[in-house]
């Protein structure tokens, strides 16, 4: 498992001399395993480690438990380690995850900031696969099967080609104790199902279909790294004064139009879906036309510029 986490580390220029690395740590076998790797690799990488545990609140004395046991973990071997305890409440129209997510990376860039380091999390090659299964199931495009990006941002996977087995079986070689999620053992969630049921059968097919989906994963990402590289270019190429020509987008291929359209939206703060840029792009080919992509924002194209632009909506509402 440590070549494969070095290997990983080096194919996708993960790491330098003299970084600093902070661990995501939840106290499982994933994260345990990441940061014993890790720690103990600081010196042929040249690398400073540092663990981070979020303590949810959401699980009351097991959410307790976690957090001890990783502060034991690390106690014990001198391992620097920060520690937050955050009040998950969502807001409207936003589940509970959702706003744990979004909390947990709140205190993880804080710390980064902090201490000018790169964040490592420890998702593995099982967590890519049914990541992947899961794009497939929403319809999915070249992006959706890349799977989990092994970097983004500051943001590094070093164990993403490693599999949830042979983590444990780090662990157990190691003499690493780790502690489990009890949420991940119901089936309540989409990707524990997955996990659970469809895996399972998949590996009666081919006991190596996280290997195999690793493989192609790393392909693909290969693949579409290069296409977002090529789509880049033409954007810029594409850009006028005030937005874009459509008869400069026109000229693009497909794929290369599609990728344009969605880096368009994303920059103004629109989920890009297929429906959004599939019209997008209608208007695009006539060369005119306008329509409403989410509240108050609109892709137009008006004397053969695409744009996005901003409109205030003024809603009459019915008396009863």
């Amino acid at each position: 498992m440590v070549n494969k986490i070095k290997e990983t580390i080096e194919r996708y220029d993960m790491l330098k001399k003299d970084d600093v690395v902070i661990v995501a740590v939840s106290g499982g076998a994933d994260s345990i395993a990441l940061l014993h790797a890790l720690y103990s690799l600081k010196q042929e990488l040249g690398i400073s480690v540092h663990a981070c545990h979020i303590n949810h609140n959401l699980r009351g004395e097991e959410s307790k438990r976690d957090e001890q046991f990783v502060r034991d973990f690390c106690s014990s071997r001198k391992i620097p380690s920060t520690f937050y305890s955050i009040d998950v409440k969502p807001e409207k129209h936003e589940s509970v995850e959702e706003r744990a997510r979004k909390m947990r990376y709140e205190c993880f860039e804080s710390l980064c900031n902090e201490l000018d380091a790169k964040l490592a999390t420890a998702h593995t090659a099982s967590d890519n696969a049914e990541t992947v299964f899961i794009n497939m199931l929403r319809g999915t495009g070249t992006k959706g099967l890349c799977g989990i990006p092994p970097v983004r941002g500051n943001i590094i996977r070093p164990l993403l080609r490693c599999t949830r087995e042979e983590i444990e079986k780090y662990c157990t070689e190691n003499g690493l104790e780790y502690v489990t999620d009890s949420s991940n053992l119901s089936d309540d969630y989409t990707r524990n199902k997955l996990r659970h049921r469809l895996i399972p059968m998949l590996k009666e097919f081919n006991p190596s279909v996280m290997e195999g989906i690793s493989r192609m994963t790393s392909a693909v990402y290969d693949d579409n790294a290069y296409l977002e590289k090529v789509s880049a270019e033409a954007k810029e190429k594409c850009r006028t004064e005030n937005g874009y020509s459509a008869i400069a987008l026109c000229s693009l291929e497909r794929p290369i139009l599609c990728r344009v359209v969605s880096s368009v939206l994303s920059d103004s703060g629109i989920e890009p879906s297929s429906l959004r840029i599939n019209e997008c792009i209608e208007i695009i080919i006539k060369k005119q036309g306008k329509i409403n992509l989410c509240r108050n924002k609109f892709a137009v194209v008006r004397k053969k510029v695409f744009r996005i632009q901003y409109e205030e909506q003024k809603y009459r509402h019915k008396s009863i």
